[in-house]
C-alpha cells in the first residue's frame, strides 16, 4: 500500500484568511480601527463575526486556491503518496462539509477528501497542516509522521519538531528530499 499524505484545506490550499478579513472590513464598524492580524482569533467579537461569515451560504465556495499549496498537493502525488485533502468539519455549520468537499471537486478533483470533527484521529505517514494547535494534537497520536508546515503569520513562532519542516513556497526541494527520505525508509529525523 501507497503510504498516506493528508493535507489541510483551509490556510494551505485554500485562502481563507484573505476572505475573512475582507468580510471583516465589510462589518466593521465606522470608528472601529482595523483589526490587527495577530489578535484576529482572538478578540470575542471578531470570532462571533468569523462564525457568522464562515456560515454564510458560499464562503467555502468562492475561496481562492493557493498556488503552494496546490504545488504541494501535486508534489504528493507525483511521489506515489494517496493524499487526501485533510479538513476539520466546523461542527456548528453542516453546509460546509459539503461547500468544502464541492471546492476540493472543482480545484484538485482527482484527490480524495477526508473531512473530520477531529483531525487527531486520523493517522498518516504525512501531515500537512498550518494550525499549530491541529499539528500538536495529531502529533501526541501519529508522533513518527512526517509534518509539513505551510508559513502563515499564526505559525511563524511555531517551533518545529526533527520531524516537522516548514514549507515557505520557496524550499520546495527540501520538502522532495524529506519525503524521499520518508520513502526510502531513511530515518527522518537527524
Amino acid at each position: 500500500m501507497p503510504p498516506v499524505a493528508l493535507i489541510d484545506l483551509d490556510g494551505t490550499l485554500c485562502d481563507c484568511r484573505t476572505a475573512i478579513r475582507r468580510h471583516l472590513d465589510e462589518l466593521r464598524g465606522p470608528t472601529e480601527p482595523p483589526e490587527d492580524e495577530e489578535k484576529l482569533a482572538l478578540a470575542p467579537h471578531t470570532v462571533a463575526r468569523q462564525q457568522i461569515i464562515m456560515s454564510k451560504p458560499g464562503f467555502w465556495l468562492a475561496l481562492e486556491p493557493i498556488p503552494a499549496g496546490l504545488q504541494l498537493a501535486d508534489l504528493l502525488v507525483r511521489l506515489g503518496f494517496d493524499t487526501h485533502v485533510f479538513t476539520k468539519g466546523p461542527s456548528n455549520h453542516p453546509k460546509a462539509w459539503s461547500e468544502k468537499f464541492e471546492w476540493c471537486r472543482v480545484h484538485v478533483p482527482k484527490l480524495k477528501v477526508t473531512i473530520s470533527e477531529d483531525k487527531s484521529l486520523v493517522c498518516a505517514d504525512v501531515l500537512v497542516e498550518d494550525w499549530p494547535p491541529y499539528i500538536v494534537q495529531w502529533r501526541q497520536r501519529c508522533p513518527s509522521g512526517l509534518i509539513i508546515i505551510p508559513a502563515q503569520p499564526w505559525n511563524g513562532d511555531f517551533a518545529p519538531a526533527d520531524n516537522a519542516i516548514r514549507y515557505d513556497g520557496a524550499n520546495l526541494d527540501d520538502i522532495r528530499s524529506r519525503l524521499e527520505l520518508l520513502l526510502s525508509g531513511l530515518p527522518l529525523c537527524k
